[in-house]
């Protein structure tokens, strides 16, 4: 029995003395401590909840509206009727020959001279005058001088020819030639119904037709 409670006692001793023994702490990182400070520290928010966009925000995109492009050719009566006589060179530098101007027969030799109107726009002033064909008038007061070609009563043009489709004053023209102290500044054809089918342009002076004239 004595045996017995003498190893019961020493039992008892071996467990109070583990019991008290300090448990290994675990090391904990820096990092972790800080990270686990500032948690503490502040406060946790709540997710913002996301919006489906609605069309385009703050109507960034936006779309240039597009300037209908204008084709700006300016219309002639009876198609190109602006020639001269002989070939010119294009912008280009190409050499173009223009449509030969061919009369009739039926209109060879019937027209006496043509009547134009001539405008002085600084003295505000106008002339009706007779001017034959094939004749040179020189404008009063002027250094301009104007040159009368061919009358066509009946203007017609094709890419080649330049005529008259009758005898009949349907679309009067004439061919004119305009100097300016020697230098020729207009070569073309005046038109009396269509008058503003490529005229005569001058800072003082206006050169229309206005009537072919028949030989008695």
């Amino acid at each position: 029995m004595a045996i017995a409670g003498l190893i019961l006692w020493i039992s008892v001793l071996i467990s109070c003395v583990k019991s008290e023994e300090p448990k290994p702490e675990i090391p904990v990182s820096s990092q972790k401590l800080l990270e686990s400070k500032s948690e503490s520290k502040e406060p946790k928010q709540s997710p913002v909840p996301e919006v489906p966009p609605s069309g385009h925000a703050g109507g960034s995109d936006q779309h240039k509206a597009e300037t209908p492009h204008q084709d700006g050719k300016a219309s002639n009566a009876g198609g190109d009727q602006h020639a001269s006589e002989g070939a010119h060179t294009s912008d280009g530098g190409e050499t173009r020959h223009s449509a030969e101007i061919v009369v009739p027969d039926s209109v060879k030799g019937k027209w006496e001279s043509v009547k134009l109107s001539i405008t002085d726009k600084q003295d505000k002033k106008s002339q009706v005058i007779n001017v034959k064909l094939g004749s040179e008038y020189t404008v009063q007061g002027s250094d301009l001088k104007i040159n009368i070609g061919d009358f066509l009563p009946d203007f017609k043009m094709d890419a080649l020819t330049i005529t008259s489709m009758s005898n009949e004053k349907k679309n009067p023209a004439v061919n004119v030639k305009v100097t300016e102290s020697g230098k020729e500044i207009f070569k073309g054809w005046l038109y009396s119904k269509y008058p503003e089918i490529h005229p005569f342009q001058h800072d003082r002076y206006g050169i229309i037709l206005m009537d072919g004239i028949q030989k008695n």
